[in-house]
């Protein structure tokens, strides 16, 4: 009961101090001269160029990251392709070196009978 009691509490603070600060700039901009609002106004826009500029720095740095990153990523990919062709490769003479070992066995299976037929 006493936290509910306590939200509607803060709620209803938040509220009204929500309301006063809205209303601020209105009574602020009745009382300002037309100079002052033209000072506000010009620092205004030099504030706003000025986060206009970074942005466009950070804006360029990004994109030239990012251009580093499809480079890196293309270069990848080349690799994994020669790395999957090279162990292709390599497969393919492992198994032919496999199946000349084999002919190798049976070639000389064959030269040791003859051998020992001759022998006797």
């Amino acid at each position: 009961m006493q936290s509910t009691l306590r939200v509607k509490s803060h709620i209803f603070w938040l509220m009204g101090a929500y309301l006063c600060v809205s209303f601020l700039p209105t009574s602020i901009a009745v009382e300002m001269t037309f100079e002052d609002a033209q000072m506000r106004t010009v620092h205004a826009r030099k504030a706003m160029e000025e986060k206009k500029k970074s942005l466009d720095i950070l804006m360029q740095e990004a994109e030239q990251r990012r251009s580093v990153v499809t480079d890196l990523n293309l270069r990848l990919q080349a690799a994994e392709k020669n790395l999957n062709e090279s162990e292709g490769r390599a497969n393919k003479l492992k198994k032919e070196y496999e199946s000349l070992k084999n002919t190798w066995a049976k070639e000389a299976k064959r030269l040791k009978e003859i051998h020992n037929k001759d022998r006797r």
